[in-house]
């Protein structure tokens, strides 16, 4: 499954995660939605907040950063990068 990131414009310090509605369509549990949902690193994410300030939205402490059709967090139910990146599948891109 191919993810296009270029429109953000942003080069990232390590390799987001996949999570929602298109993890769920990789495993072919359903098809997604029309966001596509990631969990990267605190590093990154703070990058990314300075670099895109009016797009960020806070669900009950879960930080997104919404452009165009992502929404990029810091973590999700209180999972972060770092719990969720152990076993994760590892892609090329």
């Amino acid at each position: 499954m191919y993810i296009d990131l270029g429109k953000l414009d942003y080069k990232f310090l390590h390799k987001p995660l996949l999570i929602g509605g298109k993890a769920m369509e990789y495993y072919g549990l359903r098809k997604s939605g029309q966001d596509i949902d990631f969990v990267i690193s605190g590093g990154d994410h703070l990058r990314l907040a300075q670099k895109y300030p009016n797009n960020i939205k806070n669900l009950y402490g879960d930080i997104g950063i919404c452009e165009f059709e992502f929404e990029i967090w810091n973590q999700i139910c209180t999972f972060d990068y770092n719990y969720l990146k152990e076993n994760a599948i590892e892609e090329k891109e």
